[in-house]
């Protein structure tokens, strides 16, 4: 075998080397693998975690100036 001249043709050869030793899965790999997949797939479905956000309580309306100075003397603005 002769020495890569480059890191990608090393790169290439470790991996057709790798390849060509594939060992087949073991099969409690391959259960617990399925096992894994089902449970992040049962959690895609169910949605995103965490905690609710709050729902923001509306701010009480303000009077305008007017309806308010019209208010202190027991008048209302319809009474002109």
């Amino acid at each position: 075998m002769t020495k890569p001249r480059s890191a990608h043709e090393h790169y290439r050869r470790e991996v057709e080397r790798r390849a060509k030793q594939a060992r087949p899965e073991n099969e409690v790999m391959a259960a617990a693998r399925r096992e894994y997949e089902a449970l992040l797939e049962a959690q895609a479905t169910k949605g995103k975690g965490g905690r609710p956000r709050k729902k923001a309580a509306k701010a009480a309306k303000k009077p305008k100036n007017d309806e308010f100075e019209l208010e202190e003397f027991g008048e209302t603005p319809d009474e002109e």
